[in-house]
């Protein structure tokens, strides 16, 4: 049996606007820029949990605004290899209102940030949500750790 130009045409955009719609739905934190460096971080004493596996802080920068809304970035170490992943840092707005506030970091779990208003968690170690209501997954930024110094970006 041969089926018509037209069914086929039709068949093929509707398949094709089945699989494009499926990005419709994105993180309501849009993608945000950051060009900073912390320099010597493994000494800065504004990061000294970040010296050891685990652990976290929240990127003090001063007067540069960073992440949506200038609501800061959250860094989390995850090895202590020297290497340029040892560490990952984060967008501190939370993915289910993205106009809202800032997370923070847990008090008895260094690797989780916490929504203050609505109670969301994110994992650090993976940047994935833990509890919602949230949906999305943590708008992360490039990391790169040498000598010393972490390059955000």
């Amino acid at each position: 049996m041969l089926y018509k130009p037209s069914f086929l045409i039709s068949f093929f955009f509707l398949v094709f606007a089945l699989f494009s719609s499926c990005g419709k739905h994105d993180n309501p934190v849009p993608v945000t820029g950051i060009n900073y460096k912390v320099l010597d971080i493994e000494n800065n004493p504004r990061y000294e949990n970040l010296r050891t596996i685990g652990g976290s802080a929240i990127l003090e920068t001063g007067v540069v605004c960073t992440g949506f809304n200038c609501n800061g970035v959250a860094i989390y170490r995850q090895k202590n290899d020297g290497a340029v992943d040892d560490f990952k840092a984060y967008d501190r707005t939370c993915t289910y209102e993205a106009n809202a506030c800032a997370m923070e970091i847990d008090k008895n779990w260094p690797y989780v940030l916490v929504c203050p208003c609505c109670g969301s968690e994110f994992n650090m170690e993976g940047g994935y949500m833990e509890k919602g209501p949230a949906k999305y997954p943590l708008r992360e930024f490039n990391c790169d750790f040498y000598n010393g110094d972490l390059r955000l970006y």
